[in-house]
């Protein structure tokens, strides 16, 4: 009898100790400034601001004349070791959303743990003339299962400066150019678990700032680097009354967290490609807060001769000025 209480107690410390994936609740709660664990949810607002903050840019040059430009770019950003745990003061070092099994309950969410990448989904437009480019941005998704909403608004402007200085450089060295670029993005994901009443309201907004150098080796090819700074913000708000799946009512969370995701210097390296008149793809690699992949494969841009033809009228009346003061030499 003895023996058998003991195993009992044995087997009853195990299954209070072992290691667990956090509940919808415990997950949900972490969105409560109340509750001290911003650090579990952080990790959410970086990955958001990696991927919109990336893929702006298809190239360094901007042309004199009028061009349109649209497409659907792909901002993988890769999900690394680190932002999987992170550090409690008081309890130490500890799974994030991402994360693994912990035990108490503090472990990482075991759907968000299974992913190794990140991304989201958006469409692009854009035109330029005189040296300058703007760029809009938008998607929309209504309410479908847990997810109740994404949406997306943003814009970014470009001005190139290699026109200043081409013709002053080298030959060899004329197809270099350089621009600076301001982004800014504003985003929407709402959502709420199973059998949840109410739902969790996030909302995100991202600037980057980057100086873009480009140099054109080939006709249709462009290496891209560009060195910039981004930020990003993440704001919880709404209400949800927790429910198991069981249909027991387990309390309410009122989400209130208001933080900054990693931000800091970001970098990255792009090879631009024109193949044929409209098919612009761009490819690349972005190292900052964390690493991401630019696979903007399917773009297109389309270049009109409105604008250009005035800079060749100039230039030809130049010329036409340089042969009459020519004849009139003695």
């Amino acid at each position: 009898m003895k023996k058998a209480f003991c195993i009992s107690i044995f087997c009853s410390a195990i299954s209070l100790f072992a290691a667990e994936w956090a509940s919808d609740y415990q997950s949900m709660s972490a969105f409560q400034k109340s509750n001290g664990r911003t650090g579990y949810v952080k990790p959410i607002a970086t990955y958001v601001g990696t991927v919109l903050n990336g893929n702006w840019i298809s190239s360094a040059s901007i042309g004199r004349g009028l061009s349109f430009e649209g497409g659907l770019p792909f901002q993988i950003a890769l999900i690394e070791s680190g932002d999987r745990n992170y550090h409690s003061s008081s309890l130490g070092n500890i799974p994030t959303i991402f994360g693994g099994k912990a035990e108490g309950g503090l472990g990482g969410n075991e759907d968000l743990h299974g992913l190794s990448v990140f991304t989201l989904p958006y469409l692009q437009i854009g035109a330029s003339f005189f040296y300058t480019r703007m760029a809009l941005r938008g998607m929309y998704f209504p309410s479908v299962s847990e997810l109740k909403g994404y949406n997306l608004l943003s814009f970014g402007i470009q001005h190139s400066f290699g026109h200043f200085f081409i013709e002053k450089l080298p030959p060899a060295f004329q197809n270099f150019d350089v621009s600076l670029f301001f982004g800014y993005n504003s985003a929407y994901i709402g959502y709420a678990p199973d059998k949840w009443k109410g739902q969790l309201d996030l909302d995100f907004g991202t600037t980057y700032t980057a100086v873009v150098f480009g140099y054109k080796p080939f006709k249709m090819m462009e290496v891209m680097l560009s060195l910039g700074y981004q930020t990003v913000s993440m704001e919880a708000g709404g209400s949800m009354d927790a429910y198991t799946k069981d249909g027991i009512y387990q309390g309410k969370i009122n989400p209130d967290v208001d933080l900054d995701g990693r931000g800091g210097f970001r970098m990255g390296i792009e090879l631009s490609f024109a193949f044929g008149d409209a098919y612009h793809p761009v490819v690349g690699y972005n190292v900052g807060a964390n690493h991401s992949l630019n696979a903007n494969v399917l773009y297109f841009k389309q270049d009109l001769n409105i604008g250009n033809s005035s800079a060749k009228k100039e230039l030809n009346a130049e010329e036409k000025t340089g042969e009459v003061a020519a004849e009139n030499k003695p």
